[in-house]
């Protein structure tokens, strides 16, 4: 009843949000977390201290792990030499799906953390749908692998994948996202491809912002108020976690933060024609997901977001638990199957 119900919402203005085809999904109890959500952030304590320690921060990841509940899909261990380089990817896709479209999909985890095998509960749902091949890319993790180390790795699987496709698109979540737009800017700036599409969930756009900005600031995010502190305390959770992964990304090097490789939002935005940003009412990225997709539609780009109520950050998570997760991959697979 719930995945019909977002089915039919349809597009909206919003006066902030000028030339960006908007989607906002509420929930029937408007500006409250989703009760999933919810029980995982209430556990968090005022002024929490998110420790900077790379082995509790990457518990968790998922290696070398292939779980696959759909039997009419694939999934390929494989590897590119492009660029010099030896990249892992896991090919998705379906036998009976013969199409010129490939989706790169960067996973996400701050730059530090995350695997392809972390993407196949929800890659694999969407490759159900999506007529064309999915290369989720095991790129080189911080901070042995520093700055532009992971960009240049999906980069090769992206030269990898014009062997046998010709319209590429882009996709990924949180830092993935971020890692996405960079590997788009170089294609073009390179000469390399033009990216068709973007398909970006959640993804942080900026390094080295102000946290007491306008980016940052939860006041401006309409909740209930009883619930007005978990989102204070999730907030602040992330302005630290914001500061370690840019520390950890860079790894010592002295690098320009406002550089539109590192932080796509002050990237030349005619590069990304056509874009969809998805992320959650209550994802302390929103904001700054919002001055991006913003600044695309104003250049006159083919700019779409939609905002999921009650959500916070990394909802493909939870797919099978919360049916926004299936309505987000539906359209998502419509968005990447679209001829125009």
């Amino acid at each position: 009843m719930e995945l019909e119900r977002l089915r039919q919402i349809q597009s909206v203005d919003i006066p902030h949000l000028k030339r960006v085809k908007m989607v906002v999904k509420d929930r029937v109890d408007a500006h409250s977390y989703d009760p999933v959500i919810y029980e995982h952030l209430k556990k968090l304590p005022d002024d929490p201290d998110l420790p900077d320690d790379l082995t509790q921060l990457r518990d968790g990841n998922n290696h070398n792990v292939i779980q696959n509940s759909y039997p009419n899909v694939n999934v390929e261990n494989s590897f590119t030499y492009e660029l010099g380089r030896k990249v892992r990817y896991l090919k998705i896709f379906r036998n009976d799906v013969s199409s010129n479209k490939a989706l790169i999909y960067m996973h996400g985890g701050a730059f530090y953390g995350g695997t392809p095998e972390d993407t196949l509960p929800f890659l694999t749902l969407l490759a159900t749908n999506f007529a064309g091949a999915i290369y989720s890319v095991d790129y080189g993790i911080a901070p042995e692998k520093p700055y532009p180390n992971g960009i240049m790795d999906s980069l090769s699987v992206v030269i990898e994948a014009r062997k046998s496709f010709d319209k590429i698109s882009l996709s990924g979540d949180s830092a993935g996202g971020a890692i996405a737009l960079s590997v788009s800017q170089l294609c073009h700036d390179l000469g390399l491809c033009e990216i068709d599409k973007h398909l970006l969930f959640y993804p942080t756009v900026v390094h080295g912002s102000n946290h007491q900005g306008c980016l940052w600031n939860d006041c401006e995010i309409p909740i209930k108020d009883d619930q007005r502190r978990i989102l204070h305390n999730n907030y602040t959770q992330f302005k630290q976690l914001d500061s370690i992964m840019t520390k950890y990304y860079t790894n010592g090097q002295n690098i320009d933060l406002e550089a539109p490789i590192i932080s796509p939002l002050y990237a030349q935005p005619l590069i990304f024609k056509k874009i969809l940003v998805l992320t959650g009412e209550f994802d302390p990225f929103r904001l700054q997901d919002e001055a991006f997709v913003q600044k695309i539609g104003l250049a006159g780009c083919n700019a779409k977001y939609i905002r999921y109520g009650g959500l916070g950050h990394a909802f493909l998570n939870y797919i099978g638990k919360v049916p926004a997760v299936e309505d987000a991959l539906n359209l998502s697979a419509k968005y990447l199957n679209e001829d125009k």
